[in-house]
């Protein structure tokens, strides 16, 4: 399905999810008629997912994920592309609050490729969890080292680091000082994503020799 477009009453999230909570909704008004309820839904960024329950009538009632992807346009537009489950979206970061509601695909009329969708959602979720995990290992001097070397944007490129902690506007964040053969720290401090740490195999919480001028900060 495409695109849909129109003015809508606020821009908050709050708003935006009522919005889209009554463009799905269809009380039971009618007994000859599917009743569709929103059982719970959430923003993740810019997508909308939802646990979305539909009674069909003399039929098992069944709840599938709705998988929205949205935007706001400058002249003030909220715009949505609606899809479910079935259609097997490429948006994986379903909460497992809404996850936990659904109907097994065994149970699901019209599955398609909900159960594809389902693994990839688990699978995106259990590799979060790894790269949380090995984040929380990394702590001052914890010393890293790459399979390839990092490139950076000022051109360097190294494949040894040392965890440094450091104050940055009334916050601690992580710095990484690259190390030389021998383990001693060369050039400066870089940044490096989660994402890119978990790929580092991490060899020691050692001491590593301080540059000259450093400030010790607790980790």
């Amino acid at each position: 399905m495409g695109w849909y477009y129109q003015a809508i009453r606020g821009r908050s999230v709050a708003d935006k999810d009522a919005f889209l909570r009554s463009e799905v909704e269809h009380p039971p008004s009618d007994p000859a008629k599917p009743t569709v309820m929103v059982i719970k839904s959430a923003f993740v960024g810019t997508t909308w997912y939802a646990a979305v329950r539909i009674s069909v009538p003399n039929e098992t009632p069944y709840t599938v994920a709705y998988v929205f992807l949205t935007n706001m346009r400058r002249d003030g537009e909220f715009g949505y592309k609606p899809m479910d489950e079935s259609v097997g979206p490429c948006e994986v970061e379903c909460p497992l609050g809404i996850m936990t509601l659904l109907t097994p695909i065994e149970h699901l009329p019209g599955a398609g490729y909900a159960a594809d969708w389902r693994a990839r959602v688990a699978a995106a979720r259990e590799s979060k969890t790894k790269i949380r995990q090995h984040k929380a290992l990394i702590i001052g001097g914890t010393r890293l080292r790459f399979a390839t070397p990092l490139r950076f944007t000022d051109g360097a490129s190294f494949d040894r680091f040392v965890a440094r902690p450091m104050e940055r506007r009334g916050r601690t964040i992580m710095t990484f000082i690259p190390l030389d053969a021998e383990g001693h720290p060369i050039g400066g401090r870089y940044r490096i994503s989660t994402r890119v740490l978990a790929t580092a195999e991490i060899e020691t919480a050692d001491s590593v020799p301080r540059q000259a001028g450093e400030t010790t900060i607790a980790a």
